[in-house]
């Protein structure tokens, strides 16, 4: 038998394969002796069947069996001689077996192409200096508070700020009467709603009172339905709440886990300056692999697009039979970012390879106590479980990568770490 590689196109290799008829007997002897132990006909006991009752009534798919245990290993044996690793399944093409002459067939198999990314240690891109403004701490600390805040009834006339509490009598949108929800009531933050003209119309009211809400919806309305629409609301009002913030006393700031209002202020600012730092490091390293991605043009194989689609689509399956195979719409909307994230997962692994970038043990533990911290568990108990689970590699793996990244955004690894 034998085997003639041909690069059929940069993601693509074929195997021509030939089958001696006489290369077939030992395999197919093989087969029939397992399908023996194995079968049991009327009359006789298992592994009592004549091999010419077997030939007679399983023969063509023992043959079948047997091509395809000689095909595969002929596929496995070429493509590990010749250092190639397929991606996806085999794909059988031209197949001939007149069960006289040779057996001839066309095996292709998708690989990944080989690539040389030039560029990456130089991009020109760099993560531009990150500031934190006053302003922009008080709008954290403001939407704390409120995130934090109470209402409690009040005795007075609704005003901005302030939240109201009705039951929807009859709703008319442009002229025509709508269905009431099984749940009338209503609560609404006045000032915030996405209908301005239904907060106006609530202004200066007072529990019992029953009002006719006139107004208009926004063209930007969130939704579509009602963009532009003429509404008349009939409501009646049955409690006017104050939003009440907490008081930063000693109780509520030990609740928060901080000395005192400082304290928190300087919690919110050195949180915002992280959040603004991760966001430019990651806009300008997407702009390097964008950039490295068009300096660098490569094929990506069809299987691997596929598989990370089917993987995205499944990824949050409860069970195996809670999986789906992607339509052909769906490959077709989710391919470009498929391909992209493909091209990035390759150009990050050949800088991570070429610099030979991998993190130390140090950087590995302070992440593991970063995760610690944050779901309050013992920093040795958390590392004790990545090990055992095995996901101790894939945590090495993912700081790699982004050390990777890092790297073509100017951002250097420790000496220690690229040995």
């Amino acid at each position: 038998m034998s085997a003639e590689i041909k690069e059929t196109s940069a993601t693509v290799r074929t195997l021509e394969i030939t089958i001696p008829q006489g290369d077939l007997k030992v395999p197919f002897e093989k087969k029939l002796s397992q399908y023996k132990k194995q079968v049991a006909l009327k009359g006789f006991r298992q592994g009592q069947v004549p091999k010419s009752m077997i030939l007679k009534q399983f023969g063509p798919s023992i043959r079948h069996e047997a091509v395809d245990d000689i095909v595969n290993s002929i596929v496995q044996e070429t493509l590990k001689g010749a250092n190639i690793i397929p991606v996806g399944k085999m794909v059988v093409k031209e197949f001939n077996d007149d069960e006289k002459s040779d057996i001839t067939l066309k095996v292709e198999v998708e690989v990944d192409p080989e690539i040389d990314i030039k560029g990456y240690a130089d991009t020109g891109i760099t993560v531009p200096a990150t500031a934190v403004h006053e302003e922009e701490v008080q709008a954290e600390f403001d939407r704390l508070m409120q995130m934090w805040s109470k209402d409690e009834h009040v005795d007075r006339e609704a005003k901005k700020g302030d939240v109201v509490v009705g039951d929807y009598i009859e709703v008319v949108i442009d002229g025509e009467k709508q269905e009431l929800p099984e749940n009338k009531e209503f609560r609404s933050l006045l000032g915030e709603s996405a209908s301005p003209g239904f907060d106006e119309g609530l202004m200066g009211s007072k529990a019992g009172d029953k009002k006719e809400i006139n107004f208009k919806y926004p063209d930007d309305h969130k939704d579509e339905r009602y963009r532009g629409k003429t509404a008349q609301f009939n409501v009646e009002i049955k409690d006017v709440r104050e939003i009440v913030p907490p008081t930063l006393d000693e109780e509520f700031c030990k609740q928060i886990g901080v000395k005192d209002e400082a304290d928190l202020r300087n919690n919110l600012a050195e949180s915002l300056a992280a959040q603004k730092k991760d966001a430019a490091k990651n806009k300008s390293i997407n702009e390097a692999i964008d950039k490295l991605i068009e300096a660098n043009p490569f094929e990506v194989p069809k299987a691997r697009i596929y598989d990370l689609i089917k993987w995205t689509l499944n990824r949050n399956a409860q069970s195996e039979k809670d999986v789906v195979e992607p339509t052909e719409e769906q490959i077709n909307e989710l391919s470009g970012e498929a391909v992209r994230e493909i091209k990035k997962h390759r150009i990050l692994e050949f800088v991570a390879t070429k610099e030979k970038i991998k993190p130390t043990q140090a950087l590995v533990d302070e992440r593991l106590q970063q995760m610690a911290n944050a779901y309050h568990v013992e920093f040795e108990n958390l590392k004790n479980h990545f090990r055992q689970s095995g996901r101790i590699n894939q945590l090495r793996d993912e700081l790699r990568f982004q050390m990777a990244a890092d790297f073509i955004v100017g951002i250097r690894p420790a000496a220690e770490e690229t040995k």
